[in-house]
């Protein structure tokens, strides 16, 4: 048995009390450095976020590594490098950052500064999503949804979108409603879809809102409705939703669910048009002679100075 003088005793203890806590001052550190650069980045002090997260980053740590990934993708606080970027998300990534993970699958999901390999891609979602990534699960999902990388599955598509939208991301529900709405990996059920739609939209998903407008204008999962209709696209058509622009103003020109209304009509159907202009022409045509030239102009000004709300 290996034994240790009284003296060496007092020494190895001592030592180690001293390894230990340099070590937790070196973690306490970190945090706190790591709490500073954040709270720069909050402040929009990027070039200070930039130096702080460096210096953690440089030293291994993996949010450090993400954070400083995310200040060149996206240009704060230095010359915008998506190659410097994805460097450090890599760096992150394989340390384990779940998001890190995520933002790799990206960007070789969409062929940014790296070579276009969606089955790498689908498996470092599958690693994020194995962490509980929620935007990692939809990710993946709308890959087996079209069957690119993996292969199409849409009841593995609607397991992960489940489970995405149980950790509350907005995008997974919607795209889940629209997977029971035709059927497809899941019974067909409208009503679900309309209450996944509901969801989305209560959680601030401005195209769920235009979805919801659709359902309650056919009355598919719900009554129809259709000052509920009304309601909805326009809460999407404020927040630009071209779709829900242009089903806003065929109401106003119909009487749907609103009193008509030609000048709000043309209105809706100037900004719709410029999102989707071969869809616009029913609603220039139905408006036609029921505006004068100077009142025509006053909403052309109008909408020109108009910006969506968000």
């Amino acid at each position: 048995m290996l034994r240790i003088a009284p003296n060496s005793r007092i020494r190895f203890a001592f030592v180690l009390a001293v390894s230990v806590g340099l070590g937790l001052s070196s973690a306490f550190a970190q945090t706190t450095d790591l709490e500073q650069a954040k709270k720069h980045y909050k402040n929009r002090e990027f070039s200070r976020a930039l130096t702080a997260f460096k210096f953690s980053a440089e030293n291994g740590v993996a949010v450090a590594q993400y954070w400083l990934g995310l200040l060149h993708d996206r240009g704060q606080g230095v010359a915008r490098d998506r190659q410097a970027a994805l460097q450090w998300f890599r760096k992150a990534a394989e340390q384990g950052h779940a998001e890190a993970q995520r933002v790799v699958g990206i960007y070789l999901e969409e062929g940014k500064e790296v070579a276009l390999d969606i089955k790498t891609a689908a498996a470092w979602y599958g690693r994020a999503a194995s962490q509980n990534n929620a935007k990692a699960m939809r990710n993946l999902a709308q890959l087996h949804v079209k069957g690119h990388g993996v292969m199409q599955n849409y009841e593995k598509a609607a397991d992960l979108l489940q489970r995405s939208a149980d950790l509350g991301n907005a995008k997974a529900m919607r795209n889940l409603a629209y997977l029971y709405y035709f059927g497809k990996g899941v019974r067909q059920d409208h009503k679900k879809a309309s209450a996944l739609f509901s969801a989305a939209a209560a959680a601030g998903l401005d195209k769920a809102k235009y979805n919801l407008g659709f359902v309650y204008y056919h009355g598919e999962g719900v009554a129809k409705d259709l000052p509920q209709a009304a309601y909805h696209f326009g809460q999407a058509a404020e927040a630009g939703n071209g779709d829900a622009q242009l089903m806003l103003s065929r109401m106003y020109i119909l009487g749907e669910g609103v009193e008509k209304d030609p000048e709000n009509a043309y209105f809706w159907a100037i900004l719709g048009a410029l999102q989707k202009p071969d869809f616009a022409q029913w609603h220039f045509g139905k408006l036609r002679g029921q505006l004068s030239v100077p009142e025509m102009d006053r909403i052309r000004a109008s909408a020109k100075a108009w910006n969506p709300k968000h």
